[in-house]
């Protein structure tokens, strides 16, 4: 495995590669994780795909001077590694937020993405309190002020938690992930930028059947994030797609899924377990 870094604009953008196929595979990660995630990957996927996991704006090692950012910019990341492996098509994977960036890209690549894996995907199917798309303007200012004022904010969370109006998934994410004004920033940040990736999952249907583009779904059947009855929205009407649920919550990349991929995708004799 090889970390790696391109410059773009003013900004210096983290990649992880790895594996030795000819297929070139590009992975998305979530909210708050790096290109590195996808590390425990590489004993399935890495004797099928030559794969870049590329660490987004505000997470890993990418260094983002630019703002917000958005569908243009994650297409640039992508047409640099095109070009850098001389490559024509490709297959991308996405991860809960990542997820949501993925299914943007298929617009821009109709006739160049092979085939898409999702993995809790973000965009479809969000529970509330998770949906950015789904928050007032009034609820997501409100929560930035209370954000400024973070031994307010960490005090009642732990009460709103205590009284059982909050679940430990949500308990600890904002401890992790709101703890610093770093992190906090991020959150901010990232929050504005995908609202450019809000997914138009109509016309996406429309262009996959066209496309006729593989789509492979995994789901947690204990997710609190993003809900089970994500995959049948999707795959309604949908030529080529298969839905798979995994025994796990929302955190679903780990080494379990090397197992689950040599089984369900890279052996094709096996059917997944669909709805």
């Amino acid at each position: 495995m090889n970390s790696g870094f391109f410059p773009y604009k003013n900004s210096t953008v983290s990649y992880r590669q790895w594996g030795k196929g000819k297929e070139i595979l590009i992975l998305f990660h979530g909210f708050g994780d790096k290109a590195a995630l996808f590390d425990v990957m590489e004993p399935s996927f890495g004797n099928h795909y030559k794969a870049y996991a590329i660490s987004l704006p505000y997470h890993g090692f990418t260094e983002w001077k630019e703002g917000l950012f958005n569908k243009e910019d994650i297409e640039s990341f992508i047409r640099i590694i095109l070009e850098k492996e001389n490559a024509s098509t490709f297959t991308i994977l996405g991860y809960s937020m990542g997820g949501k960036i993925t299914i943007n890209m298929v617009e821009i690549f109709p006739d160049q993405i092979k085939k898409i894996f999702l993995l809790a995907p973000d965009g479809i199917k969000t529970h509330p309190l998770y949906d950015i798309h789904g928050l007032p303007i009034w609820f997501i200012r409100f929560f930035k002020y209370l954000l400024k004022r973070p031994k307010t904010f960490f005090k009642l969370n732990k009460v709103i938690y205590k009284c059982g109006f909050l679940s430990k998934f949500l308990y600890d994410f904002t401890k992790n992930h709101f703890s610093t004004p770093q992190q906090r920033d991020r959150f901010f940040n990232v929050s504005e930028s995908i609202h450019d990736f809000k997914p138009d999952l109509e016309k996406l249907k429309i262009l996959l059947n066209q496309k006729d583009i593989p789509v492979e779904i995994f789901l947690g059947e204990r997710d609190e994030v993003i809900l089970p009855e994500s995959g049948k929205i999707f795959k309604e009407r949908l030529n080529n797609c298969k839905v798979t649920f995994l025994p796990k919550g929302h955190l679903l990349v780990d080494e379990d899924l090397n197992m689950v991929f040599n089984e369900l995708i890279l052996n094709p004799d096996i059917e997944n377990t669909e709805f």
